[in-house]
């Protein structure tokens, strides 16, 4: 019987200084819990300037292997809604061949989302829960490295989003590091078509969060560290169209 498979992907653009350091870390974890599931992981390359591809061909062979890694490069830059539209496409691959898929999941390339979060959160997939999300808002979670002003608009856009939108089980509407089940995957594609998120801009994280409640999807949350001072290089995210985007996707 073929062993239970957890897909990650990684959607990431100039991360050459932190995936490395990721990859490391989810090949330790792979080594940890091999026996419970077999670990793939899934970098999105989306047309990096910076020297991306070199750091991941000169990656030990062993971390290689034991996150079963492979390479996806976006031909022009796509920005994360290209990317997310990436993963869901492999996804949906992996699910329809086999039934070996347990869950799939996304993070960020940046270092700031450690994958030791993946078994507690895969133990709430196979409860049944659809949606896992690695939420900054649930009891025993910390952040480190961001600024007030940044954590406060964040909070403020959670809020607005639980008066507004209220989806049973959701704190954290734009944290990126989530497992979903099979079963959604198939619901938001069946649902979606390929075009499971729209908005140009990191407020696509809520678009899709939104798309798995329209579908049917059950989700939870469980406490995780932030360390977004372990992120090297400067953040991609564009508040002022992030906040429009979010806000396009609350008034829909």
């Amino acid at each position: 019987m073929a062993k239970q498979r957890v897909i990650i992907a990684l959607p990431c653009y100039n991360e050459s200084e932190n995936l490395p350091l990721l990859l490391g870390k989810f090949a330790e974890l792979a080594a940890f819990s091999q026996s419970n599931f077999a670990l793939e992981v899934v970098v999105i390359d989306d047309a990096s300037t910076d020297s991306t591809q070199q750091a991941l061909g000169t990656l030990p062979e062993s971390v290689k292997a034991l996150t079963n890694l492979r390479v996806i490069k976006h031909p022009e830059n796509r920005g994360l809604t290209g990317g997310i539209l990436t993963a869901f496409e492999h996804f949906s691959k992996a699910i329809n061949e086999t039934n070996s898929v347990l869950a799939v999941g996304l993070m960020d390339g940046d270092n700031s989302h450690h994958p030791g979060n993946i078994p507690a959160m895969l133990g709430r997939i196979m409860e049944g829960f659809d949606v896992v999300i690695a939420s900054r808002y649930q009891p025993g979670s910390r952040v480190a490295g961001v600024h007030w002003i940044r954590r406060l608009l964040s909070r403020g856009m959670g809020i607005l989003f639980k008066l507004r939108k209220n989806i049973p089980g959701v704190w954290d509407y734009s944290c990126g590091y989530r497992l979903y089940s099979k079963d959604i995957v198939k619901a938001v594609l069946a649902a979606q078509g390929s075009q499971v998120v729209t908005e140009k801009n990191f407020s696509c994280m809520v678009e899709l969060l939104v798309n798995c409640h329209k579908a049917g999807g059950i989700m939870t949350e469980t406490p995780f560290l932030l360390r977004y001072d372990l992120k090297k290089g400067e953040s991609k995210m564009q508040f002022k169209k992030t906040i429009i985007g979010t806000l396009k996707v609350l008034n829909r």
